[in-house]
């Protein structure tokens, strides 16, 4: 009878472990579409060729939606942290090193052609990690529901993705 209560405490654990684990992934991808979803407030400070504008919309809006299906998915699900990164406070120093950089950039650092130019090299860098962040997720949510709604996230990150290699032409 040990064995067997043993063995159950040892998957509880696992299975404790592998949400902790999908925890962390929503929550930097939630996290990753609040921070997306102010791009396109941008555009009220800087002007942008229209392909572009429509561009940072479309990125905007993507993850207003996409904060939206994770937000229900939460709401059903209490064991669904959408505010849990557990990374090392080095790695979270460095990320807001990388962010602030980016807004500088952004924000005072470009005008014109140069903006346009630094908005389509960030955002190709930033919806690489986004497309990744929710790729990985769909290939470990054993939940097959979540699995299918992360993977469709991961097809529209990916056509943004591409989308900023043909705007960068």
């Amino acid at each position: 009878m040990f064995v067997i209560l043993g063995l159950g405490s040892l998957r509880a654990a696992e299975t404790k472990a592998n949400q902790s684990a999908l925890n962390d992934g929503y929550s930097l991808f939630y996290d990753f579409c609040n921070q997306e979803s102010q791009l396109s407030l941008l555009l009220w400070i800087k002007t942008t060729p229209p392909d572009l504008s429509a561009y940072a919309k479309e990125i905007s809006s993507t993850a207003k939606a996409d904060m939206a299906i994770l937000k229900n998915m939460a709401a059903g699900d209490s064991s669904l942290r959408l505010d849990k990164i557990s990374l090392p406070g080095f790695e979270l120093n460095v990320r807001q090193s990388m962010a602030d950089d980016r807004k500088k950039q952004l924000l005072w650092g470009t005008s014109g052609a140069a903006f346009a130019q630094a908005l389509i090299m960030s955002q190709s860098e930033t919806t690489n990690y986004g497309l990744h962040l929710v790729k990985v997720l769909s290939e470990t949510e054993p939940d097959s529901t979540r699995a299918h709604e992360m993977h469709q996230m991961y097809v529209k990150w990916l056509a943004l993705h591409d989308q900023a290699y043909r705007l960068s032409r």
